[in-house]
């Protein structure tokens, strides 16, 4: 889990289909045996509100007839159809839409499915902070490149400073990197790599694409991520399924 002094590395990125068309007619639901999910749900960033995640939904966007209740300590656990990648979604009121990255699903199940969900007010707040205007037709992307050993679920000051960010296919605009000090981070548009806290953005650019996204340091390997652009969705690739030093 990330806890954050001040403002939270939310990570905006947005994808754009890059020319390439929209490729969201080949996302099916997943036919294979049955496969168990478990994972957690956090508040991600300011909550003043003091909302909870208990009672919210975990979904299967693919297939949103498969669905779990969020229980109080922020757990949940379900089956899910294997045979290929789902992207699994987070719903509750007063909370912005989350989408994860779309995880390849096999018979052994997914036993960390984390996610990091901002109330809606905290995605407006740090959106205007990181000076997007956003979209309700695009995507956002969140993800944090992570050092290898850090805590399953992310946490503060565990990323991989000196590191950039790519897309594949390219998204539309430059990266946006997060400043750490001290526990403090904050979107600071004259970086060109990453702070401490591994945050990076991407903004705005159609939906409906599905974009690989890299991490890239001299001398250090990391495992990428793939994002469904849904649009109104923040596509969320968090700790540990997201972009992970190997």
């Amino acid at each position: 889990m990330k806890s954050r002094a001040v403002l939270v590395s939310f990570l905006l990125a947005a994808c754009g289909d890059d020319g390439k068309g929209d490729v969201s007619k080949d996302w099916v639901p997943n036919t294979g045996p049955a496969a168990h999910v478990t994972g957690m749900v956090f508040v991600f960033g300011p909550n003043g509100a003091g909302l909870t995640v208990e009672g919210g939904s975990v979904a299967v966007v693919e297939d949103p007839s498969v669905t779990t209740t969020v229980a109080a300590d922020g757990s949940f656990a379900f089956e899910v159809p294997s045979g290929g990648p789902s992207t699994f979604s987070f719903t509750k009121e007063g909370f912005h839409l989350e989408h994860s990255a779309a995880i390849d699903v096999t018979t052994a199940g997914i036993s960390m499915l984390g996610f990091q969900v901002p109330v809606e007010e905290t995605y407006q707040l740090l959106a205007s902070v990181a000076k997007i205007t956003l979209d309700p037709t695009k995507c956002q992307i969140v993800t944090t490149i992570s050092a290898a050993g850090t805590a399953p679920y992310g946490g503060d000051g565990l990323g991989v400073p000196g590191s950039t960010i790519t897309s594949e296919p390219s998204a539309g605009e430059p990266a946006i990197y997060f400043a750490y000090q001290g526990g403090t981070i904050y979107p600071d548009n004259t970086l060109t790599q990453t702070s401490m806290d591994g945050g990076a953005i991407i903004p705005n650019a159609d939906a409906g694409g599905e974009y690989v996204i890299q991490g890239h340091k001299s001398g250090v390997t990391f495992q990428p991520a793939t994002i469904r652009c849904r649009a109104g969705a923040l596509a969320n690739a968090a700790p540990p399924n997201g972009i992970q030093q190997l």
